[in-house]
């Protein structure tokens, strides 16, 4: 019995030291509490982390969705302008470059307006110191200057200038100048108009005699009128008649030239043609050939 209860406590004792010495190997429970409470707040902060990242991709998301329709907005707005500069150019763009086309026409229209008025000033400036000159002239002696009329007309159209100037040089070789040019009238001075129908006979004689002086003074004025489809052109007495078949030239008497429808029959080439060929020999050559 005494060996049986050493034993038992023998066991005991050996369980307890067991005991103790498993005690001192692991922690104790208010350790492992703490150890379970930052467990579990770890895991409330993953939780949290989480969480907050779920919220910050939806958040992203959201952006990324905003500055897509932001693009599509700003592409839809360029598309518009883009548009508008089109429709401007294809529209407004023309019409202002007509009127500007325009507007420039008529000031170039008006510049050349101003000039010419300014050249007819001048043109009669010169005209009536001219005149003055020859008053002035007259007042001490001298003979008055003596004014003849002159026409020119070129059909179809308005006076070519290709014929005016041949015309001008013409009567300057006959001692003529212009004074005053009115459309298709001129006024030249210089000569008195019977010393020019005897010069102008000499010239009609000599261009039927094919005379080379004659065709040399006459023939920039003859070779212009041949240029033209019909047309007249006078000096004084002297009448030169282009039409589609004919160039005639001839020197009317001077009295004719009195009657009004002298003037009117240079209108008509072929009237006035018809008129010079009834002249009498001397007085009327056909050039047509």
């Amino acid at each position: 019995m005494t060996v049986i209860l050493v034993l038992l406590c023998l066991a005991i004792a050996g369980r307890e030291l067991y005991l103790a010495f498993e005690r001192s190997r692991s922690p104790g429970a208010p350790e492992i509490a703490d150890i379970r409470t930052q467990l579990r707040a770890l895991k409330g902060t993953r939780d949290e982390l989480e969480s907050l990242r779920a919220s910050q991709r939806e958040r992203l998301d959201g952006l990324e969705r905003d500055r897509e329709r932001d693009r599509e907005d700003i592409d839809a707005a360029d598309a518009r302008i883009r548009s508008l500069i089109a429709q401007i150019n294809d529209r407004m763009v023309p019409e202002v470059n007509d009127r500007l086309n325009r507007q420039r026409e008529a000031a170039d229209l008006q510049r050349d307006a101003v000039e010419r008025l300014a050249a007819e000033v001048a043109g009669l400036r010169a005209h009536l110191v001219g005149r003055l000159e020859r008053a002035a002239a007259a007042s001490l002696g001298a003979a008055p200057a003596d004014v003849v009329a002159g026409t020119l007309t070129v059909r179809p159209g308005a006076l070519r200038p290709g014929v005016a100037g041949p015309y001008e040089q013409f009567a300057e070789r006959h001692g003529l100048r212009v004074e005053l040019t009115d459309r298709n009238r001129y006024f030249l001075s210089g000569r008195s108009p019977r010393a020019l129908e005897s010069e102008f006979v000499d010239l009609v004689r000599g261009l039927c005699a094919d005379c080379a002086m004659s065709q040399e003074k006459a023939r920039p004025l003859l070779d212009a009128l041949r240029g033209t489809e019909r047309g007249t052109a006078q000096i004084g007495p002297l009448v030169l008649v282009r039409t589609p078949e004919s160039l005639v030239t001839g020197v009317l008497p001077l009295a004719e030239l009195l009657r009004p429808g002298t003037v009117r029959l240079l209108d008509d080439p072929e009237g006035a043609a018809r008129r010079l060929r009834k002249l009498p020999q001397g007085r009327v050559c056909d050039l047509t050939g």
